[in-house]
């Protein structure tokens, strides 16, 4: 399975964010999604480069929101929130090879994002997270039998949401709608985020 990062630098600091950005330079099958929400727009395009140096070219680099700054840093692509500009607008603007996320956050979304032409397609919470209790309930892991299966489209789907490495096996009854999750704390609050993305890669 593969992984995508988001990250939150403030949860953990920026010390300890860059020494998980060291720890998870080139690995495997892994995706890394930048938020930066409270940076200026310098800053952000600063940490964005500085971000996509320490991973490598190896690691796709995923700017959220901003695809100026996503190609002003030689990120992979941008990352759309679900209330984002609409990723045709943004094709239109973004050259050749350049992808885009979308967040979904349920399967009518996701299969519209994946007839839009997503690259990257986040849906979620699958489980309960603290961050997105004031949303509502979870969808729950069953909502991801009404994906459409993977070998119909060319979108990489992740579910995200209270994902850690005890519920991986609740996920692979549904290996053939998505090809891998996405998390936050999973990875960075981790003592072995490298060893986390390694054990999934491998599943």
């Amino acid at each position: 399975m593969r992984c995508l990062w988001v990250t939150d630098r403030a949860a953990i600091g920026a010390s300890r964010f860059l020494d998980v950005l060291g720890r998870l330079a080139g690995a495997p099958a892994l995706s890394v999604q930048l938020r930066e929400p409270s940076l200026a727009d310098r800053q952000f395009l600063d940490e964005a480069r500085r971000t996509r140096e320490i991973l490598g070219d190896a690691v796709p680099l995923y700017v959220n929101r901003r695809f100026d700054v996503a190609l002003a840093a030689g990120a992979s692509g941008v990352h759309l929130p679900a209330d984002g500009l609409p990723l045709g607008r943004v094709r239109a603007l973004t050259p050749r090879g350049f992808a885009i996320g979308v967040s979904t956050h349920s399967p009518e979304e996701a299969g519209d994002a994946i007839a839009a032409g997503a690259d990257l397609v986040v849906l979620g919470p699958i489980f309960d997270t603290p961050s997105k209790r004031v949303f509502g309930a979870p969808l729950g892991v069953e909502v991801l039998g009404r994906l459409p299966p993977r070998d119909t489209h060319g979108s990489a789907i992740f579910a995200i949401g209270g994902i850690d490495e005890a519920a991986l096996p609740r996920l692979d009854a549904y290996r053939d709608r998505i090809c891998g999750v996405a998390a936050v704390r999973l990875f960075q609050q981790s003592p072995d985020p490298r060893g986390v993305v390694e054990r999934i890669a491998t599943r």
